[in-house]
């Protein structure tokens, strides 16, 4: 009798694992739901809950587990940051390298403190947060590459100006997908800031290419 009843059970056991994955959300399901649970849970203000709206680049990037990044997504997300990208006005894409080191090290704007959005005239860059700066300088990150003697190795040339204003506008124009900042594209610096950075990186001047 109880080798009859043991049987009968695990007969039903597929019946439930297959019941069980039938009621699963798919993939597209799962994901709304997920951001769903995070945009209820996120209080704050109407202004700073627009950073949970996810625009068409942000959608192919964040795939759920570990779903790899294909050929057509990066072309696309290329396709996109390099529509996004505008240039200063003047046609100057490298400004002053003295305003830049002061952006390079400014860490204020944008920050949400106490449900409201830091109020202030102008971002700053904060590069030193994931990058070498000038060769003296301890206190910066590793994140991302070293950039110190970056002008030095690379010049100063009109063609390494429009690279390194382009990839500091939109990263994502040369990088699908990396852990950058699209500081122009989303508003944070100004295209002036932009090239005022440009400078503090390529002018030979720059604390940055110094020996």
């Amino acid at each position: 009798m109880k080798k009859t009843i043991f049987k009968w059970a695990m007969l039903s056991v597929p019946a439930l694992v297959t019941a069980g994955c039938a009621t699963y959300p798919d993939e597209a399901t799962t994901r709304q739901i997920a951001e769903k649970m995070v945009i209820t849970s996120f209080s704050t203000t109407p202004e700073t809950a627009k950073r949970l709206a996810q625009d068409a680049s942000q959608q192919i990037c964040s795939k759920i587990g570990d779903a790899k990044l294909t050929e057509a997504d990066a072309a696309e997300v290329i396709k996109l940051a390099r529509a996004s990208i505008k240039y200063p006005q003047s046609g100057k894409l490298v400004g002053d390298w003295k305003v830049g080191d002061k952006l390079a090290h400014d860490g204020a704007g944008d920050r949400i403190r106490d449900g409201e959005l830091e109020k202030r005239k102008e971002n700053g860059a904060l590069c030193q947060n994931c990058h070498g700066l000038a060769p003296d300088e301890i206190n910066v990150g590793n994140v991302g590459p070293s950039l110190t003697g970056y002008g030095a190795q690379r010049g100063n040339s009109e063609a390494i100006a429009k690279y390194t204003y382009e990839k500091i506008y939109n990263a994502w124009a040369y990088f699908p997908c990396s852990n950058m900042p699209r500081l122009g594209a989303t508003g944070h610096l100004t295209q002036e800031q932009i090239a005022h950075v440009v400078a503090y990186l390529i002018d030979p001047q720059s604390p940055v290419n110094k020996k």
